[in-house]
């Protein structure tokens, strides 16, 4: 019996949250006042009045605007200190104030920051200062579209914020060159996990998975939780992270391959270049390829400002040309696949603004587009089994109308 009943309460809760979660949190000033627990309600007649954050505003000031003078808002200012720091507030930050009808006194003022709910009621009534979560439920949508000149362009065009597009290249950042080898015609799906919030609000969440057409071939990531910890997997179950990533920078084109034999354009005679040019906007961010200790960073004769990282199996990654180093850089310093390293530039013997990088194993250089690395990991036993089943429901998504899915599954 009592198990029934808890049973039975766990629903009506269940669908009390779901009822709560279909609307708004604040439709109206006087649901406003209605939607207050019974603890904060005070026992005359109230209204609840709201106050837009603007631009230049600070607490005060913002509750000035709505005829509330001093003593008042010092008191609510002082209650509000200990846990909110209020240069956090933005303009898009709502205050909601609840006013006694008769007197025009304060009862209390609730409003949401980072996600936060913070309540406190005026100086004279009960203590009561709060910060709670503001509920909030997940949802999934897809965003796809066709590559027309570049990947940030052609996003921007499908709804995808300049952020997301961001997110999605570092994601396949270890695959994917997104200037060489994405191509018009080509085609990308993504999945987004958005954030609606009881009262009313939208943000967008992380990517859970996406699919890009390069070269005819279909490039896939997951999101998947292994102890806690996200990380990004194909379809197989392999980590998407490798040892080195596809391209020191983003949305470049090579202007000078790895050749045996190029004509200078200094000297004007043919000689080998045993590098890889990309040309780019002067100012753009170069990253490290690896992870590595710096082994130069400084002025260099013909390389300009340039940057040698050493790498594990006695590789070593070169940057050359740059404009400027990152503010913080120094010799000694580890380094991390992504951290900005430097930003293109023009010194040196360069006709314009490109990056030079050339890649060596010991004292050889070689053409860093041939080389094959390992995955970094892979999903083993109960965690695969778990992946696949994610997966498969992302997959769902991606294709619709497809009542199968095929997979190219290891065998372990």
């Amino acid at each position: 019996m009592v198990g029934n009943a808890a049973k039975a309460v766990g629903s009506i809760l269940m669908l009390v949250a779901v009822a709560l979660l279909s609307a708004p949190f604040v439709n109206s000033l006087q649901h406003e006042a209605e939607s207050l627990p019974a603890a904060a309600k005070p026992s005359n007649a109230q209204t609840s009045i709201g106050a837009m954050f603007r631009s230049g505003d600070n607490l005060l000031s913002a509750l000035r605007r709505v005829a509330l003078e001093a003593p008042w808002p010092h008191g609510l200012i002082e209650k509000i200190h200990p846990l909110l720091n209020l240069r956090k507030l933005r303009p898009e930050n709502n205050i909601h104030v609840m006013l006694d009808e008769q007197d025009k006194t304060v009862s209390a003022m609730e409003f949401v920051v980072d996600n936060k709910l913070i309540r406190v009621k005026a100086p004279n009534e009960a203590s009561l200062t709060e910060r709670q979560e503001v509920p909030f439920v997940k949802e999934s949508r897809v965003v796809q579209g066709r590559i027309k000149s570049n990947l940030y362009e052609s996003g921007i065009d499908a709804g995808l914020s300049p952020l997301q597009i961001l997110d999605l290249a570092k994601i396949f950042e270890s695959d994917v060159d997104f200037f060489s080898d994405l191509h018009p015609g080509d085609d990308f799906k993504v999945i987004m996990e958005d954030r609606r919030y009881l009262d009313g609000r939208r943000a967008a969440g992380r990517i859970l998975a996406a699919e890009l057409e390069v070269e005819d071939q279909i490039i896939d990531a997951f999101y998947y939780e292994k102890n806690g910890v996200g990380n990004y997997y194909n379809r197989n179950g392999e980590s998407l992270r490798r040892s080195f990533l596809r391209a020191p920078l983003s949305y470049a084109r090579i202007s000078s391959p790895f050749s045996a034999n190029r004509l200078n354009p200094f000297s004007r005679s043919v000689r080998p270049h045993l590098a890889i040019d990309y040309a780019a906007p002067f100012g753009t961010p170069v990253v490290a390829i690896g992870r590595g200790q710096v082994e130069f960073a400084g002025w260099r004769s013909g390389y300009g400002n340039v940057v040698d990282i050493r790498h594990s199996e006695n590789y070593l990654s070169r940057y050359a040309h740059f404009s400027r180093l990152a503010a913080d850089l120094r010799v000694g310093q580890w380094v991390e696949p992504g951290d900005v390293i430097g930003y293109v530039g023009q010194t040196g013997h360069a006709t314009g603004p490109h990056l030079h990088f050339e890649f060596l194993h010991g004292e050889r250089k070689i053409n860093f587009l041939d080389l094959h690395t390992a995955k970094a990991q892979e999903l083993k036993g109960a965690d695969l089994q778990s992946f696949f089943a994610s997966r498969d429901r992302q997959l769902a998504l991606l294709h619709p109308r497809n009542s199968e899915i095929k997979t190219a599954q290891k065998s372990f």
